[in-house]
């Protein structure tokens, strides 16, 4: 991996496992908004549809190729509601798997449009399978403890070389995790920030030896299953409080659970976790302002809680977590938005 003999001796490394690849065949990048903006700055590419509920910076990443950019809206299966029926030569359709949750409207849409027609953002969706399609892009480091990192998987119609020139800034964004390990999440929260933002504006470089090493010494396996099991449990406390009843289908390995709250006070029931030690993660409320208000784009921004149900928790865990959740919920401590 390191294009070095094999060092015999000397002090003690990290006791890193080692599980293998996660997609051996994928072009590694420095992240997946990168990934994105190289596979736009190929093809000849002139104009691409994305969905405005996405996250700015994957917008920033393509206002950078110079590409023109139309956005569309979704319905309330979060499939595109308004793209045209046929595309012109250099469009392309970017699609975003949410939560990891959206496979069969993947599936959907590439019965609607050829397959170098198609990037699917799969960084919610880390196991869902590439398809045949020009892209699929993938976010390792938001399934498990990594520094940063991006792959693409595309098919032979997509005309791109590997970047040469290998990212250097995962030592420092190694920084917030290392703070969570021996210290607290709280405390590393602004390392986190740090490391998030250190990603934008950067042209496509290839990943760091340090998260391909990392990478590795994951159990992408057990990730897997446990994120399938938290969210079926999770779903029995919290699905009859839920607008939306979310069916993953067994392509699916969500990223969290998204519970719904149309008409209460979201911001008051995160306050009340977070007090709990309860971390909920935001998509996007950055793209509010591209949002049809009462849409269930806006919803997904403002109305709405993304549970952590991944690997980290074992099933008596999250048992008590939707206990806590359902709580929260018939106590009159928060109010109604109607006042």
């Amino acid at each position: 991996m390191n294009h070095l003999r094999e060092e015999i001796g000397g002090y003690f490394g990290l006791d890193l496992p080692e599980h293998g690849a996660l997609y051996p065949q994928a072009l590694h990048y420095q992240s997946a908004r990168s990934a994105i903006r190289a596979v736009l700055e190929s093809n000849g590419l002139r104009r691409v549809w994305m969905p405005g509920y996405i996250c700015d910076s994957v917008l920033r990443a393509v206002e950078v190729t110079g590409i023109d950019i139309s956005t569309y809206r979704l319905d309330d299966s979060l499939y595109p509601s308004d793209l045209p029926d046929t595309l012109s030569d250099g469009e392309i359709v970017l699609y975003v798997n949410y939560f990891g949750l959206c496979q069969s409207l993947v599936k959907r849409l590439q019965t609607h449009y050829l397959p170098e027609q198609l990037i699917i953002d799969n960084s919610h969706a880390l196991f869902a399978p590439h398809n045949g399609v020009l892209a699929t892009i993938y976010s390792p480091r938001k399934f498990a403890g990594l520094p940063d990192g991006g792959l693409l998987l595309h098919s032979p119609a997509l005309l791109i070389t590997a970047p040469s020139v290998e990212d250097q800034g995962s030592f420092e964004r190694m920084r917030y995790l290392l703070l969570r390990a021996s210290c607290s999440a709280r405390e590393g929260y602004k390392a986190f920030q740090e490391a998030r933002d250190s990603l934008q504006n950067l042209p496509p470089l290839a990943m760091s030896r340090l998260t391909r090493r990392l990478i590795c010494s994951i159990d992408w396996s057990r990730v897997r299953s446990r994120r399938r099991d938290n969210f079926a449990l999770i779903a029995e406390w919290l699905n009859p409080f839920n607008a939306i009843r979310w069916l993953p289908t067994e392509e699916d390995i969500p990223l969290c659970y998204p519970l719904v709250l149309r008409g209460i006070d979201v911001a008051a029931v995160k306050a009340q976790l977070t007090a709990q030690n309860i971390f909920t993660a935001t998509y996007w409320p950055d793209a509010l302002p591209r949002l049809k208000p009462g849409s269930i784009e806006a919803t997904l921004a403002q109305d709405t809680l993304f549970l952590p149900i991944d690997q980290r928790l074992d099933l008596t865990r999250v048992d008590s977590l939707g206990q806590q959740i359902l709580a929260i919920l018939r106590t009159n401590s928060f109010g109604r938005k109607d006042g």
